[in-house]
């Protein structure tokens, strides 16, 4: 028995505003894959990394989360906030 995760991809579209978007569903493990995540999946390969869902509506919101990219942004105005608060507790 290995310890690699081998998915059975399926091609599926789903519908996000009114866009048509194609994503992988493993139909092992019951998963919807990102395919802006891992587009690997998209052609039938084992991603080495990504998003993955077990409902829909799950994945609808991370694909509409894209557009914002939340994760790949620091938060400067936190850390500006931070400073200015030790600034002033040390006068």
């Amino acid at each position: 028995m290995g310890n690699r995760w081998t998915p059975k991809w399926k091609k599926t579209e789903i519908d996000v505003d009114g866009k048509k978007y194609e994503v992988c569903y493993d139909e092992v493990t019951r998963l919807y894959a990102c395919p802006m995540c891992s587009p690997v999946c998209l052609n039938g390969g084992v991603p080495d990394h990504g998003s993955y869902f077990f409902h829909q509506a799950d994945l609808v919101k991370h694909i509409k989360a894209h557009k914002y990219s939340l994760w790949t942004k620091m938060r400067p105005s936190e850390v500006e906030e931070e400073e200015e608060e030790e600034e002033s507790e040390e006068d």
